[in-house]
């Protein structure tokens, strides 16, 4: 789609680290990721990530080390161009995607990627690995950002805990609902809150269509 749109885009793997409650810690695993590189006519690059969920950015990123730019809410995020624990060759520098959930808090490392292009043979032969994985966990994940002056039942959810926004020619990110497993959440943009309780198949089911617009026959 960027290429279409003119952009000078590419796309590249990533090694993403594990979670514990939802904290990123350990080593970095192989790769089960993919992350977008656009480069603008100003020579001026950047990040982009649509689909790694919660923690994710909101906006471009530029590949910049350490230049921190708002997220959700408190949220930051930047890129760190460095080393990680397993490289024993420290020239061969990589991107680090970090977030910090407020400025008195650490930086926390999710994932990492290189700056060469990743074609689709590869992403394929890394999905038969990925895909698997993820079946064999039984993890089920859907994200759901919330745009400014959005409508309908997200805007209703919990007695007005997500209000809509007066209209704004800007369009940016507010909050997020997650389905993780059997629990959907809110955040918008201060603690995540479970609002349901999904205790069938059947419930996820019809939690996917009412809030996230997504029907499996």
């Amino acid at each position: 789609m960027l290429r279409g749109l003119g952009f000078d885009a590419y796309t590249t793997g990533a090694r993403n680290r594990g979670r514990v409650n939802g904290i990123p810690q350990g080593d970095y695993q192989g790769w089960v990721h993919m992350v977008n590189i656009v480069r603008l006519p100003s020579g001026a690059r950047y990040h982009l990530d649509v689909g790694f969920g919660g923690d994710g950015p909101t906006s471009p990123v530029p590949l910049v080390s350490g230049e921190a730019i708002k997220n959700l809410g408190s949220q930051e995020v930047r890129l760190l161009y460095d080393n990680i624990p397993k490289q024993s060759q420290t020239t061969q520098k990589l991107w680090i995607y970090q977030y910090r959930n407020g400025m008195d808090k650490e930086w926390n490392s999710f994932y990492c990627f290189p700056e060469i292009e990743f074609f689709q043979d590869d992403f394929e032969v890394i999905n038969r690995f990925a895909a698997w994985e993820f079946l064999e966990r039984g993890t089920f994940v859907a994200v759901k950002f919330i745009r400014n002056g959005e409508e309908g039942n997200v805007a209703q959810v919990q007695n007005g805990m997500i209000q809509s926004q007066p209209d704004s020619d800007e369009v940016c990110i507010v909050g997020k609902l997650m389905l993780i497993n059997n629990e959907l959440k809110l955040n918008m943009g201060g603690r995540t809150k479970v609002i349901e309780s999904l205790n069938t198949e059947a419930d996820r089911r019809m939690a996917l269509e009412k809030w996230f617009s997504i029907s499996i026959a």
